[in-house]
Order: structure tokens, then C-alpha cells, then sequence
């Protein structure tokens, strides 16, 4: 890693939601751009609040910069096969990538479930499965599918 991190969570790291809006609008536009149904704003106020399901946690630059977030929400693609939560808004900005951003913001959503005492959680991804694998997530032979194309399902067992 070549700059110190914290991972956070969004809730202690909201002067970051308006950065992260616009990583949310060019990373998933078809969601969040202008004619996209999703409103990153408002998913991310959301994610801010205290008390369980959703949370996101932020990876940030010793000087509070945001590098990194990902979420932990009930449902998500995948959810059509009767699992969840799941790892979701996974998104490091491509300048912070390869330096252990997205593996400390990855164990800290193992962390933050694990405080829930939730026995397992999931991902469906196209783009994080060999780093989702590197930190111990095992495929389940479950395939989803996206506007993106086919989308592979990981769990983590946390018990």
C-alpha cells in the first residue's frame, strides 16, 4: 500500500457521499446517470445511517480523501437465488487500485456483518471475483445476470 488508509463507516465519513455520488454516476450510469432510476445521493444517505442493514464502509487518504467503498445490503443481484446480504457498490476509483484498498474495504464488510451476527454473506460480481477469492470468498457455481452480462455468485461464511 502506498498511502495510509482508514476504512470507516460512511456514516462517520458523509462529507465523502458527494464524491462517491459521482463515482456511483460514471461507474453505473445505466443506474445512476441522469436517466438512470437510482439516486446515488439518497442510497448514500441511506447507507450513512446507524442501527444495521444497509451500511457501507469508506476507505479514506489520511487526509479524509474517499479511495474506496463498498456496501452490505439485504438484496442485490443474486437474490434470485434465496441469499443474501450481499457485498454491494463495490468501487475503487481506478488511480487507488492495486495498493489493498479494496481487500481492507472487503474485511471491513466481513467485520461490520460479523457485528450483526450474520452467519454468511454474498456477492454477484463480474469485475471483483479473483480479489473476492484472494480474501477467502468461495464460488458457489451460481451464475446472475446484469445489463453487464453474467455475473458470478461468491459467499463468505462467517460463523
Amino acid at each position: 500500500m502506498t498511502q495510509s488508509l482508514r476504512v470507516v463507516s460512511l456514516e462517520n465519513a458523509r462529507n465523502a457521499i458527494p464524491v462517491i455520488a459521482q463515482w456511483f454516476c460514471y461507474q453505473w450510469p445505466d443506474w445512476y446517470g441522469n436517466s438512470g432510476p437510482g439516486d446515488a445521493l439518497a442510497d448514500l444517505a441511506s447507507w450513512a445511517e446507524n442501527g444495521g442493514l444497509p451500511l457501507a464502509c469508506v476507505a479514506l487518504t489520511g487526509q479524509g480523501e474517499p479511495m474506496g467503498i463498498a456496501a452490505l445490503k439485504e438484496t442485490g443481484q443474486g437474490a434470485e437465488h434465496g441469499v443474501g446480504p450481499f457485498l454491494s457498490a463495490f468501487y475503487v476509483p481506478p488511480a487507488y487500485r492495486r495498493q489493498g484498498i479494496g481487500l481492507s474495504l472487503i474485511h471491513a464488510i466481513e467485520e461490520a456483518a460479523r457485528d450483526l451476527s450474520l452467519p454468511a454473506i454474498y456477492a454477484a460480481t463480474d469485475g471483483a471475483r479473483s480479489l473476492l477469492q484472494k480474501a477467502g470468498w468461495r464460488e458457489m457455481g451460481l451464475t446472475s445476470f446484469s445489463e453487464r452480462g453474467e455475473l458470478h455468485l461468491l459467499q463468505m461464511d462467517l460463523s
